[in-house]
């Protein structure tokens, strides 16, 4: 029960490989079951932190919803968040996500295109960018902070996580406990290879187990762009913004 999906290119190339069956097709109908509860808890409260008073979200690479709804949560009763995911079978998880949350329907707009030609049809107080990075070559990156910053009102802020790794080196195989769905439970073996000056490919199996017996193997690789906050920091501050010192941990924060 084992598909083995090959990286290719990165950035935007990631919603072509869904399409093919590859990436985050793989990883899709695991993904809220594998998502390290603790860590994606953490980033939602330095969210909350981040934008109390914000009236438009741009989050880029939306996902499945968690943190849309996270932030549905938390933001003043009158805010609107363009969910940007051009990856179908993540979309077609968010959209259904969202349809069952009433307050959803009239604040909610779900943008099909992605990180570089989504076009929120407003300024934005705050553009989210979460597990999103790493998809972008050293060549895009600029692109992809200029053109956010442009959208971002006066005082808006952008967020990003914590990169990891800080440089290409290899990271040695690891399990992250899943969460479990009636008589079954999932997990992902998780281990990154060098496989350029400033790349890595992550390379992850979602296990599925019913007790001690393995029934499950899906295997997806992602190859993946390393930036260091020192770089990243060079980055934003080309393109205009100015870090914010006191960023939650766990993320990094600038502002216009």
């Amino acid at each position: 029960m084992t598909k083995n999906a090959t990286a290719g290119p990165a950035a935007t190339g990631e919603a072509s490989r869904a399409e093919r069956g590859e990436g985050y097709a793989v990883n899709a109908p695991y993904y809220d079951l594998i998502l390290p509860r603790d860590r994606w808890d953490s980033l939602a409260g330095a969210l909350r932190t981040l934008l109390p008073e914000a009236r438009s979200v741009a989050e880029v690479g939306a996902g499945t919803g968690h943190f849309t709804e996270a932030m549905l949560g938390f933001l003043p009763a009158d805010a609107e968040i363009f969910a940007i995911e051009p990856t179908r079978v993540m979309r077609a998880a968010l959209v259904t996500r969202l349809a069952r949350i009433a307050g959803a329907r009239r604040r909610v707009t779900v943008l099909a295109e992605d990180a570089l030609t989504a076009e929120p049809p407003v300024p934005v107080d705050a553009v989210v960018l979460l597990n999103l990075v790493m998809h972008f070559a050293p060549d895009e990156r600029p692109r992809l902070w200029r053109r956010w910053a442009e959208r971002l009102r006066p005082g808006g802020v952008l967020v990003v996580e914590a990169q990891y790794p800080q440089k290409a080196e290899p990271v040695p195989p690891a399990t992250v406990p899943g969460r479990s769905l009636g008589r079954r439970r999932y997990e992902t073996v998780t281990r990154a290879d060098v496989v350029g000056e400033d790349a890595v490919r992550w390379v992850n199996a979602y296990r599925t187990w019913e007790g001690d017996r393995l029934v499950g193997e899906e295997v997806a690789a992602f190859d993946c762009h390393v930036v260091s906050d020192q770089r990243l920091a060079g980055e934003l501050a080309a393109a205009g913004l100015t870090a914010v010192p006191d960023a939650p941990a766990g993320v990094r924060a600038w502002r216009r």
